[in-house]
C-alpha cells in the first residue's frame, strides 16, 4: 500500500535525463566543428555577398536609397549600349552551345559504354583536355590558330591568308566557342557514363534478345532510365542562362576586345575600369537578370518534374 501511494503521489515527475556518453559528445563536437567551417564560408561568401549586392542595387554612390539603378537596368536590357548588346548575344551563344552539347555528350557516352572499337583511345582523347590546366590549353590553342601556328599555316595555304582569330571581333567569339567545345566533353560525359554503368545489364540483354537495335535502345530504354541524371544536367545548365561563357580573361588579358564579352565578363570589365562607382549599376543588373531567370528556371524545373521517373 505504501508503494502504491508513493508512486501515485508524483505522477508528473520526469524520468532522469540520460547522460550523454563521452564518445557521442566527442563525435558531435567533431561534426559541428567540421560543419562550422562550411557554415561560416556560406555566410561570408554567399549570404553576406548576395544580401549586400541587393542593398547596393537600391542605393546610389552616396548610399541614398533609390530605384534609379533598377529602372536603368531595365532600360539597358531594352535598349542598352553596343557593349551590352554584344554581351547578351555572346552569352546566349555560349548557353545554346551548352544545351546542344548535352545530347551529343550523351550519344558519345552511350557508344563508349557499348565498348566500340577504340573505346579506351576515345575516352582518353575526350577527357584529356579537362585534366590539363586551362592556362596551358589556352596557350596551346592560341598558338595553334595563330597565323604562324600549324592550323593558321594550313588555312593560309588553302585560302591565301589567315586572319587573327582572337584579335578580330568577327571571329574571336566563335574561336573561343570552338575552344569550349573542344575541352567541354569531359564533365557531363563522366556523369552520363556513371549513370549508364548503374543500369542493370539484364535490361540490355533482354533488349538484345527482343531484337532491339542501338538507336531504339537509346531512345526507348536509355533516355527514360537516365532521365534523373539528364534532367539534373538540364537544370544545372539552365541556372547558367546568364552566366554562360568561357575562359575569356585568359584569351583577352588586356580587356581590349569588346567583341568577345559576355555578361559576366562585361560586369567584370566595368568594375575593373570604374571600381566602386560601378558596384551599384552592376548589382542592379545582376538583380534584374535574377528576377528574369528565376521564373524561367522554376517553370522548366516544374515541367521536368512532371515527367514520370523510372526506378530500377
Amino acid at each position: 500500500m505504501e508503494k502504491i501511494t508513493e508512486y501515485t503521489q508524483s505522477p508528473q515527475t520526469k524520468p532522469p535525463r540520460k547522460k550523454m556518453m563521452p564518445k557521442k559528445r566527442k563525435d558531435l563536437i567533431f561534426v559541428w566543428s567540421m560543419l562550422s567551417l562550411f557554415i561560416v564560408y556560406w555566410i561570408v561568401f554567399f549570404l553576406y555577398v548576395n544580401i549586400d549586392s541587393i542593398f547596393l542595387a537600391f542605393q546610389d554612390l552616396h548610399g541614398t536609397w533609390t530605384f534609379d539603378n533598377i529602372s536603368n537596368a531595365f532600360r539597358d536590357l531594352g535598349s542598352g549600349d553596343s557593349e551590352f548588346r554584344i554581351a547578351i548575344k555572346n552569352t546566349m551563344i555560349y548557353f545554346l552551345k551548352d544545351v546542344v552539347m548535352i545530347p551529343l555528350q550523351l550519344f558519345i557516352a552511350y557508344f563508349l559504354h557499348k565498348k566500340i572499337v577504340g573505346t579506351k583511345f576515345f575516352r582518353i582523347m575526350f577527357y584529356l583536355p579537362s585534366l590539363i590546366s586551362s592556362v596551358v590549353m589556352v596557350t596551346v590553342y592560341s598558338t595553334m590558330i595563330a597565323p604562324y601556328g600549324p592550323i593558321g599555316q594550313m588555312i593560309e595555304q588553302i585560302f591565301g591568308s589567315c586572319p587573327q582569330f582572337l584579335a578580330d571581333s568577327r571571329y574571336a567569339t566563335w574561336a573561343i566557342v570552338f575552344y569550349t567545345v573542344w575541352i567541354g566533353w569531359g564533365g557531363n560525359m563522366l556523369l552520363f557514363g556513371g549513370s549508364l554503368a548503374r543500369i542493370p545489364t539484364e535490361i540490355f540483354e533482354a533488349a538484345k534478345l527482343d531484337g532491339v537495335g542501338p538507336f531504339r535502345e537509346l531512345f526507348e530504354l536509355i533516355f527514360p532510365l537516365m532521365w534523373p541524371t539528364l534532367s539534373t544536367v538540364l537544370v544545372l545548365n539552365l541556372t547558367g542562362l546568364f552566366n554562360a561563357g568561357g575562359p575569356i580573361l585568359l584569351f583577352d588579358s588586356s580587356q581590349l576586345n569588346v567583341g568577345i564579352q559576355t555578361l559576366n565578363y562585361w560586369m567584370f570589365v566595368k568594375v575593373w575600369k570604374f571600381g566602386a562607382s560601378a558596384y551599384n549599376e552592376v548589382a542592379a543588373i545582376g538583380l534584374v537578370l535574377t528576377l528574369i531567370g528565376a521564373p524561367i528556371i522554376m517553370f522548366i524545373r516544374w515541367l521536368i518534374d512532371r515527367t514520370p521517373k523510372v526506378e530500377y
